[in-house]
């Protein structure tokens, strides 16, 4: 189970309201690994972290690498099952999220986000 429940936030506007964030090993070496779906607007908060696998993943994810002060460094778009994310030199942090949300959010290398923490129960699927 992920360590915290939180929303991402740009410039005061909500852009994940599920936002699990995971920190112990085990859980961030796991992922989404096994999940079949995520809503769209969830995300997974890995810290710390500045490289991703795919292994044993259903589906592709968009992935943003965050700086220390959650300043979005990289973005990969896209990366498919059973492949490795590029190291990011710097990265504090990766969020992972279903395709095509960073480009419908408006998610661009340099802009800061604020990790603000809920109390919510974390709702994405695992079928």
């Amino acid at each position: 189970m992920p360590v915290k429940k939180a929303m991402l936030k740009k410039d005061g506007i909500v852009v994940l309201r599920n936002l699990d964030i995971t920190t112990r090993f085990f859980e961030r070496f796991r992922g989404l690994m096994f999940v079949r779906s995520i809503p769209d607007n969830y995300g997974l908060l890995i810290r710390p972290c500045n490289r991703i696998h795919m292994f044993n993943m259903k589906f592709p994810l968009d992935v943003l690498y965050l700086s220390y002060e959650d300043e979005v460094m990289h973005i990969d778009e896209n990366i498919r099952p059973w492949r490795v994310g590029r190291t990011v030199k710097g990265a504090a942090g990766v969020v992972e999220v279903n395709v095509g949300t960073c480009a419908r959010c408006g998610i661009q290398i340099g802009d800061r986000h604020d990790i603000e923490i809920t109390d919510r129960a974390g709702d994405y699927d695992e079928k």
